[in-house]
């Protein structure tokens, strides 16, 4: 179901198994809408690996992380340590599961708390796909990042809008980058951010 990805074989098998537990597991907890099951291999694989040439090596933090993306299909990529933080109890257990049912033990840890709980040194990259605004991202997350972080966030047709809106309260290097699954949509690649001074 993957021919599509251009990945190693071995990933290619364990982005379809992945896709299989969270096919299954969508039949008791609601981890991806019904629409989006059609178009599973582009709307979440894809979407999620697209975000792969744009993170540093080193250690990935990805914020609630809910069915596994972009986090879980990154961590299928990587051997670096991938963080997948996900509040939500149910969802967190899930993402356990699947860590070690992939074998992925060995790099990847699971956080089920809030982003502003998390207590790590500052990370490489941070991702996160339909969790906040780029400002609200920002704040949660400063206390994990320092201006050697790049924040790889996809966000849909509204990127423009939200990075105008963040920068009134952020500076630093910001780009957007189209996506491939969707050309209405960008990917924000932000780097050195910090918080505006107060004049």
């Amino acid at each position: 179901m993957t021919d599509m990805l251009d990945v190693p074989r071995g990933t290619e098998s364990r982005l379809d198994r992945l896709k299989a537990l969270v096919l299954d597991e969508a039949q008791r907890q609601n981890l991806i809408s019904a629409q989006s099951m059609e178009t599973f291999d582009e709307r979440h694989l894809q979407d999620s690996l697209q975000l792969a040439p744009l993170i540093r090596p080193g250690v990935l933090l990805d914020i609630g992380s809910g069915a596994g993306f972009p986090g879980m299909v990154l961590a299928c990529v990587r051997t670096d340590r991938c963080h997948l933080v996900e509040p939500r109890a149910r969802r967190a257990a899930f993402l356990s599961a699947v860590t070690a049912d992939l074998g992925l033990t060995e790099h990847v840890d699971i956080h089920a708390c809030k982003i502003e709980r998390v207590a790590l040194p500052p990370v490489q990259t941070i991702t996160a796909r339909a969790v906040a605004s780029l400002d609200r991202l920002f704040a949660m997350a400063a206390h994990i990042a320092d201006e050697k972080t790049r924040w790889v966030l996809p966000k849909g047709r509204s990127a423009a809008s939200e990075l105008a809106e963040a920068r009134k309260t952020w500076q630093g290097d910001f780009r957007l980058v189209a996506s491939s699954t969707d050309r209405d949509a960008a990917i924000v690649i932000a780097e050195g951010v910090r918080r505006r001074r107060a004049r």
